[in-house]
């Protein structure tokens, strides 16, 4: 399976010597790509322990840690957050708790979550501190309370760690949470650069469809950019613009000329959306118009992976809720569904009305955008028919096109569960722009 350009990079620097100097100049011209995306890969190599920067020497290959996932806290970085005592198990700290556990639960039922290498996290009770050691988890005591001896000879005895805070369990979780999330953040999203294929095979503007077919044929390839003698991209032609065309019908006559064009910048999380939900099968990666890259939606996919981690910077109140759904094949209107989550809800449970008129607005907007590639501004939306929707629930949502004139649109928006009962509807008057999207 063929890497990305970061993922070789990443490779490349694992397999150095020890000892090896690395720079952004260096891995730019032995590997031929950017210094932008050599100096990603490079900082990414540092968090996973690959190489070390050191002043007045440089960066510099180093023996790695076993790599470990961004949302992985040693015990170490644990009783550091929570600035605890450790009791014991000292020479364990490197070690990371597959899971944490908070002991707030009967006995009986703490068995079914507990589990070898885990964290509980408990209070004063000593039988939940006995049970947890004897399931081989450690324990973090909250309350600034000192655990009593035979706890202390238990876990010595299993080489368990022992970490006592001085905060309470609310606190302490409150903690550990914020500096998941303070290292999310730290992490870089994945650009078109770092994903797109550089090597690509495209048409030119003097080519007819007789090539494309001969072209199809050796690479097994339908979809292909067409640029002309600068190299700028002018349209791209797949196997459904050459149907019913003669072979010796220019390329220029029946191609798309208005590709799907994106930047190596852009973050794949945004491409990835507008791919699946205006149904394009390719992205053309263009640098001042001219060919660099191509991005399928497959690429995409196998990204999406890497992705659904990324930190959400530069989103929109709309995109982080809409993260969640995907688009539904639907010949008769535009369709999107997904799971009604925490983060949609309101405090009785159900889910927040402001957020179903987002999720039902963007439906409507991308109908319209989708069927005839136009944009709009929502004058208005009147929502006519409401029931609680609740946690978990899946649900679906469509858009239909009722009116659309020169200026204005109306389009009707249902709201179904899975077993087809209806949820909420609503109408949503739009402004038409006065300019087609490229």
């Amino acid at each position: 399976m063929s890497q990305t350009k970061h993922q070789q990079i990443l490779s490349f620097i694992e397999n150095l010597g020890i000892g090896s100097k690395v720079s952004v100049r260096f891995i730019a011209k032995e590997l031929d790509v950017s210094e932008g995306t050599a100096y990603r890969a490079i900082k990414e190599a540092e968090t996973k322990g690959f190489v070390r920067s050191i002043p007045k020497v440089g960066t510099i290959r180093i023996e790695g840690v076993k790599e470990r996932q961004i949302e992985d806290l040693t015990l170490h970085e644990v009783s550091q957050i929570v600035e605890g005592i450790v009791s014991c198990g000292a020479e364990r700290l490197n070690q990371s708790p597959n899971k944490f556990l908070i002991a707030a639960m009967e006995l009986e039922a703490m068995k079914r979550y507990l589990e070898e290498d885990s964290l509980c996290i408990v209070g004063n009770r000593h039988d939940a501190q006995k049970l947890t050691l004897e399931y081989g988890a450690s324990l973090l005591i909250t309350g600034g309370l000192e655990p009593e001896e035979d706890i202390l000879e238990l876990a010595r005895a299993k080489g368990l760690v022992v970490i006592q805070s001085p905060y309470d369990t609310f606190a302490v979780t409150t903690m550990i949470n914020r500096a998941l999330y303070d290292r999310l953040i730290e992490k870089e999203l994945i650009l078109v650069e770092d994903v797109m294929v550089g090597d690509v095979i495209y048409v030119t503007d003097e080519m007819t469809v007789g090539d494309w077919h001969q072209l199809s044929s050796q690479t097994g390839h339908s979809r292909f950019p067409v640029v002309n003698e600068e190299m700028e991209v002018i349209g791209l032609i797949t196997a459904v613009e050459v149907a019913g065309a003669e072979w010796a019908t220019p390329v220029t006559e029946v191609m798309n000329a208005k590709p799907f064009c994106v930047g190596r910048d852009d973050s794949v999380t945004h491409i990835s959306r507008i791919m699946v939900w205006e149904g394009w099968e390719i992205a053309v990666v263009v640098e001042r118009g001219k060919l660099v890259g191509i991005l399928s939606l497959q690429d995409v996919i196998e990204a999406y992976q890497q992705v659904q981690k990324q930190p959400q910077f530069g989103e929109t109140v709309d995109n982080l809720i809409l993260s969640g759904f995907r688009y539904v094949e639907d010949q008769n209107h535009l369709t999107i569904e997904g799971e009604i989550t925490r983060f949609m809800v309101n405090e009785f449970g159900s889910m927040s009305c402001g957020v179903l008129v987002t999720v039902m607005n963007m439906v409507g907007y991308i109908a319209l955008r989708k069927q005839y590639r136009l944009d709009a501004i929502t004058e208005n939306f009147t929502l006519y028919q409401l029931q609680p929707v609740e946690v978990g629930t899946q649900i679906r949502i469509s858009g239909k096109l009722l009116l659309v004139a020169k200026k204005h649109c109306n389009i009707e928006i249902e709201v179904v569960n899975g077993e087809g009962t209806l949820l909420a509807k609503g109408l949503m008057t739009a402004r038409i722009g006065d300019k087609k999207l490229a």
